[in-house]
Order: C-alpha cells, then sequence, then structure tokens
C-alpha cells in the first residue's frame, strides 16, 4: 500500500559546505550527492531529490540545491519548484554573499513558507550561537522569513533535531497542496536511460497531473510519446501531481532527445514562445536600475537563456521598484502564464563583473508578438493579469474580457489553461455574481463586453436616427454590421436594452425608445394612402411607377414612406417592382403550405394557378419566400424550407 502524500516540494538553500547535503540526509536517510564529482568535492553539483516522512507520516519531496556561486543556475532551476524551504547557515561561518542571494531567488521564485536551520552548532561556543542567530533574525527582517523559526542544530550529534523538525512539520502543515486543475506540463530536470525500460525523465510539474497511459509532447520538439510508467519519489505511483518529483518512463522519445530546459506537456496545450510579458521587480540592493531593452540571463523552469528586457511602462526600472515588461527571447521555450522566473545581469550589463542575481518576477502572457512600449491598453491588460493570476474565477473573467466576445467552455478552458470541470465550477461562481452571461447556444460572455456592446448599439441608433428621420428604426441585421462585436453579444445586448425599455421593437426594426420617424402630416397622409391601395388591390398590386403617378408624389418620398411600410411590417417590397401588402403575401404563405401539405414540391405554375395571379407576381412571391427559408428552389420546382418544415 502506497503511503500518503501531500503534493509540496521542501527545498535546501544556502552557502556552499553549510551542511545541506548533511541535513537532508538527517531528514530522509538519503544521500542526494549522485555524482562522483559532488561526493569527491563534497559539495552539491546538480539538484538533488529525496522523499521526506513528515510527522503525521504524510510523504512530501525535498530537493538540495547547488550553494557554490558556480552552480548559481541549477540553484534557480531547483528553486522553481520549492514551496517551504529550509534556510541553512552554518554558525560558524553566519550570514554570507550566497545566502543573500539565494533568499533573493526564493523570494523572486514566490515561495512563502520556510524555517531557518542554524547547522554546524557543535563547532561553536553558546555565545558565539547567540550572536548569530542575532544576525540571522536581523537578516531576515523585511523578507518573507522575517519571524520565521530559527533552529540550531548539528548534522553531527543530532542535537535540535527534535526542534527542528516539530518546526519543519509545522511548516509544511501550514503550506497549501499545489493547485492541480492545469493542464500538465513539466520542466525537465534530467533524462537517461534504462536498459529494459528505456527513456526515463525527472522534474517537478509546474501544472496539472500525469497518469500511465497518457499521451505527452516534448517541446520544443513537437515530439509525442506515451507515459508507460510512473514514479513519485522513487515508489510507483499511479498518479504524479503538480508540486511532486516524478519520474516518467517514457515510450517513443528517445533519451537523447530530451534535456534540461525543455518542456513536456499535454498534447497541444502548450506552445513554444519567443516573447512574454511579465512583471519584473528590481531587488532592493542592487547598485542601479535596469535600463530598457537591457541584455539579462532568464531563469525560469530548468531553462536559462539570454533575453532582452523591453520595459513597457516607463524608460528604467530602478531598485527595489517593479514594471511591466516584454522578455524577448534569443531562442524559444515552453513558457506558460504564472510562471515565476529571475534574472541575472551580464558582464556587460547591470552589474560589471562577475553574473548575479538582480531581479524577477512573473510571466503575465505569452502573446509572441513584440508590443510596443506606453500603451494605455497594454498595461491595463497586463496588470489585470497580475491581479488575477492566483485565482481561477477572475482568471477566467479576464479571458472573457480580453476575448471580446462571447467564448463556449472548452475554448475558454483552453486559453485560460485549465481542465474544463474547475473552469465550470469557477464560471458558476462568476454567473451568480452577474459578472458572466449567457448567450445563445450557451457560450460565455464577460458582462463588460455585453455593456461595451450596449453602447455601441445606444451610438449606432443615435447615428441613425438622425439621418433617416422618416424611419421607424433599423433592421436588426443592419445593427449587426454597425456594431464591431459578434452577433450573439450584441443580441444579447439588444434583448436587454428592450427589456429595459430603452429600446422599443417596430415591427421589422428597432428604435431608441422616444424615438422613430417624424412625418409630416403630408407624409403621415401618404403613409395612409400608399397602405389603403395596397390593402385593396391585394395579391395584383399595381407597380411603384404607377402608384406614384396616381398618387401625385415624388418617387424619392414614396421610397422613403414605402421603406417606413416595411419597418412596420405593414407593406413587403418582394422586388424592384412589385410592393405587396403583408395581408397578401400571407395569403399566398398560406397557399404554399395548402400546397405542401398534399405534395412534397410543386411547380411555379401550380403555385401561380392555385393563387390566381400571373407570373408577374407569382415568381417574385416564390423568391420572396425562398429568401425567408419557407421554400427552397430546384429548378422549376419548390421543395419545404426550415420554416416550412416547422408546420408540417
Amino acid at each position: 500500500m502506497s503511503r500518503p502524500r501531500k503534493n509540496i516540494m521542501l527545498g535546501t538553500a544556502g552557502h556552499v559546505d553549510h551542511g545541506k547535503t548533511a541535513l537532508v540526509k538527517l531528514l530522509t536517510g538519503c544521500d542526494t550527492d549522485r555524482l562522483a564529482a559532488e561526493k569527491q568535492r563534497g559539495l552539491t553539483i546538480e539538484l538533488g531529490f529525496a522523499p521526506c516522512r513528515m510527522g503525521d507520516e504524510r510523504i512530501v519531496g525535498i530537493v538540495d540545491v547547488p550553494g557554490h556561486v558556480d552552480f548559481i543556475r541549477n540553484m534557480v532551476a531547483g528553486a522553481h519548484g520549492i514551496d517551504v524551504v529550509i534556510l541553512i547557515i552554518a554558525a560558524d561561518d553566519g550570514v554570507m554573499p550566497q545566502t543573500r542571494e539565494h533568499l533573493d531567488i526564493l523570494t523572486l521564485m514566490g515561495v512563502k513558507h520556510g524555517l531557518v536551520a542554524l547547522t554546524k552548532t557543535d563547532l561553536v561556543a553558546d555565545e558565539r550561537l547567540d550572536a548569530v542567530i542575532g544576525d540571522v533574525r536581523r537578516f531576515l527582517i523585511g523578507t518573507f522569513l522575517e519571524g520565521a523559526a530559527v533552529c540550531p542544530v548539528s548534522n553531527v550529534t543530532g542535537n535540535g533535531f527534535d526542534e527542528f523538525f516539530l518546526a519543519l512539520n509545522e511548516e509544511v502543515s501550514a503550506c497549501r497542496e499545489h493547485e492541480i486543475s492545469g493542464l500538465f506540463r513539466l520542466w525537465i530536470e534530467r533524462s537517461f536511460n534504462i536498459r529494459g525500460f528505456g527513456t526515463v525523465l525527472s522534474g517537478i510539474p509546474g501544472s496539472g497531473t500525469v497518469k500511465v497511459g497518457d499521451k505527452l509532447q516534448l517541446l520544443p520538439d513537437g515530439l509525442t510519446g506515451r507515459v508507460r510508467g510512473l514514479q513519485v519519489y522513487g515508489a510507483d505511483a499511479e498518479i504524479g501531481r503538480a508540486g511532486e518529483c516524478v519520474a516518467i518512463n517514457l515510450a517513443d522519445i528517445d533519451a537523447d532527445k530530451i534535456a534540461r530546459g525543455k518542456v513536456l506537456i499535454e498534447q497541444d496545450a502548450f506552445e513554444m514562445v519567443s516573447m512574454v510579458e511579465a512583471d519584473l521587480r528590481i531587488l532592493e540592493h542592487v547598485p542601479r536600475g535596469l535600463g530598457d531593452n537591457a541584455e539579462v540571463h532568464l531563469h525560469i523552469g530548468t531553462a536559462d537563456v539570454m533575453a532582452h528586457a523591453a520595459i513597457l511602462d516607463g524608460k528604467n526600472i530602478a531598485p527595489g521598484a517593479s514594471s511591466l515588461v516584454q522578455l524577448r527571447l534569443v531562442r524559444p521555450l515552453g513558457i506558460a502564464a504564472g510562471d515565476r522566473f529571475a534574472i541575472r545581469a551580464s558582464a556587460a550589463g547591470l552589474a560589471a563583473g562577475r553574473i548575479t542575481t538582480i531581479g524577477g518576477g512573473r510571466i503575465l502572457d505569452t502573446s509572441n508578438i513584440r508590443l510596443r512600449r506606453n500603451r494605455p491598453w497594454t498595461i491595463a491588460a497586463l496588470s489585470a493579469r497580475r491581479d488575477a493570476l492566483d485565482c481561477l474565477p477572475e482568471w477566467c473573467a479576464v479571458h472573457l474580457t480580453e476575448a471580446g466576445t462571447a467564448l463556449d467552455i472548452e475554448t475558454l478552458s483552453r486559453r485560460a489553461q485549465r481542465r474544463t470541470e474547475p473552469v465550470e465550477a469557477a464560471i458558476a461562481e462568476l454567473k451568480e455574481k452577474g459578472i458572466v452571461l449567457e448567450t445563445t447556444g450557451d457560450s460565455l460572455v464577460h458582462r463588460d463586453v455585453v455593456d461595451q456592446a450596449t453602447r455601441d448599439i445606444t451610438e449606432a441608433l443615435e447615428a441613425f436616427h438622425e439621418s433617416n428621420s422618416t424611419r421607424a428604426g433599423i433592421v436588426p441585421a443592419e445593427l449587426m454590421g454597425k456594431v464591431q462585436t459578434d452577433h450573439p453579444v450584441v443580441e444579447l445586448a439588444l434583448s436587454q436594452l428592450i427589456e429595459n425599455e430603452k429600446v422599443v421593437s417596430n415591427g421589422a426594426v428597432v428604435a431608441l425608445a422616444g424615438r422613430g420617424e417624424q412625418l409630416s402630416a403630408e407624409d403621415r397622409l401618404l403613409y395612409r394612402r400608399i397602405t389603403e391601395v395596397l390593402l385593396e388591390a391585394g395579391l395584383t398590386p399595381p407597380l411603384p411607377a404607377d402608384l406614384i403617378e396616381s398618387l401625385h408624389t415624388s418617387e424619392d418620398r414614396f421610397e422613403a414612406i414605402t421603406r417606413l411600410l416595411s419597418d412596420h411590417e405593414a407593406v413587403i417590397r418582394l422586388d424592384r417592382k412589385v410592393v405587396m401588402h403583408a395581408d397578401a403575401v400571407e395569403q399566398a404563405r398560406k397557399t404554399v403550405m395548402e400546397l405542401f401539405a398534399h405534395k412534397s414540391s410543386f411547380e411555379t405554375v401550380e403555385f401561380r394557378d392555385k393563387l390566381g395571379v400571373s407570373r408577374k407576381y407569382a415568381v417574385p412571391l416564390l423568391d420572396y419566400f425562398d429568401t425567408i427559408g419557407l421554400t427552397v428552389r430546384s429548378g422549376s420546382r419548390r421543395t419545404p424550407g426550415a420554416e416550412a418544415k416547422k408546420h408540417l
């Protein structure tokens, strides 16, 4: 029976030779120095992983990261998965330069929990120990470890270990487990080939879960492979989760294709990008600020790459300040929104001399498009993403706002890079608050998008009324073309305006409440006379030219009033020459339905004879019925259209 696990990762950090690996061995019984060079030199070069059994018998992972300045890039690679840190400081040395840099990196990587293990206490007197404890507490002021437990412990004698272990358990209990609702993605730490098993790779998934049988994709190569076997902390497992160190036996991809810095993902869930937007903070104690487009070493996941930092909302970033930037990479990586990163200065950059950590932050977007600087809409959109990253409902709301239209749940989940089930739960919460609305077809739209469509509709109607004083309103289809939003959103916004009595429906058209046609007495008389003539004429109306002559009016006035009658659905213009009263058209429609009631199709001549009119009227009527879906033309025959089928 497998032991219960809590999917969080412990991590050690501290100066070289301060006893990190020895403490891990004391905690776990495992020697995380696995390379011969590490054992020979007595320092950790690569990342070492081990399972750690806590007081409640649950297993958590622990990663031992390098402390030596020459291997700081490996320390950054390990820090990306740490939830609880054990900052190790030797009592005989105290706080050292790498201690500060490690703490900076952990802060930039978003670590919130931890404690201090004050090692090598067997080498110092009590007075020295008290002084070092005081120094450490002062050093931690203003950091996420301010107020954290400082635990003296000897890796040699074991003195203080029980108190340290108790404090560690408290930190682990206070730390929430990793969120696993995201799509699976793992920055590869190492890979190798095992005879009889094939390719094996390991790392800490940053999001999602993985199971035996899953089909995964390797970026940047695009190769796909199947999970043949799975281990978590060296034990066979049914599932590997974000926040655990997993080893994956992967079929169909050779081990020599896999290397640190590459990414293993759920198939087609993420893309390679070379331009990403981020919230970047420069550390307080660096010598000077970061200039626009400065070249930096970007450390993200287990990858490191050169990049230029284009500042989007200013010209430089002062020490201790933050700014929105676009990181332009020299080669693409499998980065995703939410990833934390650190940047280190090149020799020609911020800190001349040795390369050192100068700042870091969090990825907000992966546009892969070169953005222009100082654009308010860009700053607003990225700021909204920054504020929403850690709250799934808000994150979904941001994506709906950015879309500017309605999205189905699958499309929204893909954009948010989450599974459908948690997104559905988040949307239910947003619906309850009225933040997200449903359009026809169960698509989802943000309330702000509908509000904008409402404003656009109102402006379009205002402009229409100003230019069309003799019109009752605008046909909805025409209105759709004047509003730069998808039709389902416009329909929803329009229905809300009608429901709130801000817009009224006048027959076939819509208009702002209190607006519409503004007719003179002469136009009202013409309106009435055209209606009377066409009603009396029935299925054989006079041609427009004859009507214009008999009513002693102009063509322009006749067209304006006829269009108004069409708006009110009193008359229907069948074509350029035939305008017919709506009652006559309805009579013809009933004739069509009578014919379909007796046979599956009919000829034009049958309709003509049944109606008792000439082809001059029969053909325009049938053409009109084709356009509204009552009939479907096939040569000289008509078959039932969608509208007719509803009633047959």
